[in-house]
């Protein structure tokens, strides 16, 4: 199961990359592997529904997940993604929602970590030590700002967490 998330997890990071990348070109490519040149079969640890949970607020971050989540799911058709406008049930069963996914990608934007719900999420992801990828919104147009004022709204309890560890961040 370590190897599957870590598999999964530098998948994830590699395809954030390839998102903006692809944004860049008319035709979106498929992601193959170079091996079999067949796109990868994406794996899921038991009990898991989504290979990825997209964290964000919706007043500064709905676009660019919404954007993020298509990108992915054209490069690769297989994967499962969490986004709240099309997976969401119950508001009260977000650490459930985490639990069931395999990595976690914090869409930082103005005012994250000022809701509720995404603190919810940040501490449900952090407690069941799930992988994380910091996905940083930088124009200032678009509800981003630099790494640091995101961080000065982050609870200073959650810092170090966040901010201090190795996770990977795609700006």
């Amino acid at each position: 199961d370590t190897m599957i998330v870590l598999v999964v997890f530098a998948l994830v990071v590699f395809l954030i990359g390839a998102v903006v990348a692809a944004r860049r070109v008319a035709k979106v490519p498929t992601v193959r592997l170079v091996s079999t040149k067949q796109p990868p079969e994406l794996s899921i640890g038991t009990g898991l529904t989504w290979h990825l949970f997209l964290s964000h607020i919706w007043s500064t971050g709905q676009d660019a997940v919404g954007n993020i989540k298509s990108e992915l799911q054209l490069l690769l058709p297989d994967i499962k993604i969490f986004l709240d406008v099309d997976d969401l049930k119950d508001i009260g069963a977000l650490e459930d929602y985490i639990q069931r996914s395999q990595v976690i990608l914090f869409f930082l934007s103005r005012g994250y970590f000022r809701s509720q719900n995404c603190l919810r999420e940040i501490r449900s992801s952090l407690e069941q030590s799930k992988p994380i990828v910091l996905v940083q919104e930088a124009d200032p147009d678009k509800g981003g700002g630099t790494l640091q004022a995101l961080r000065d709204e982050c609870p200073e309890d959650l810092q170090p967490a966040i901010f201090d560890e190795d996770w990977p961040l795609t700006i």
